[in-house]
């Protein structure tokens, strides 16, 4: 049974989503919370008190095309004023020196409710690595 906090973060996602499909920064920030700490796949690693559509508007600006963000596998926790959610996301598209990025990201995000909106507290997007060699994993099967 999907609660209507569960429904509000998959919309809230959805929507950071589509927002990165028409290069909008702002609008993908728009689901960050003002205290929002960041354990990023790109560093630095952890990023506190940024404001994040100025980190999203240089990523999406390295981008000639909209950025793909597709979302797969999400798991949704809900209580009453605190969340989580897991998932895995492809992030895909071409960027300005001609690049085809096509890689997946694995992601948590924590959620607070204020009211009635939900805003991501905390994210953490990690690539995979090869343990043999050290090397991020990149692509591949699922």
């Amino acid at each position: 049974m999907t609660t209507d906090g569960e429904r509000q973060i998959r919309d809230l996602l959805e929507s950071r989503a589509r927002a990165f499909a028409r290069r909008d920064a702002a609008g993908a920030a728009a689901a960050y919370d003002d205290d929002l700490v960041l354990f990023d796949a790109i560093g630095p690693f952890v990023r506190r008190g940024e404001e994040p559509a100025d980190r999203l508007e240089g990523w999406v600006a390295s981008y000639s095309t909209g950025i793909g963000h597709e979302i797969r596998d999400l798991e949704i926790t809900a209580g009453t004023d605190l969340a989580f959610c897991h998932f895995l996301v492809r992030i895909s598209g071409t960027m300005r020196d001609g690049t085809e990025v096509g890689m997946w990201v694995r992601a948590t995000s924590c959620l607070r409710r204020q009211g009635d909106a939900w805003t991501i507290v905390h994210e953490h997007a990690s690539v995979p690595f090869d343990a043999d060699t050290g090397q991020a994993v990149l692509r591949g099967e699922l």
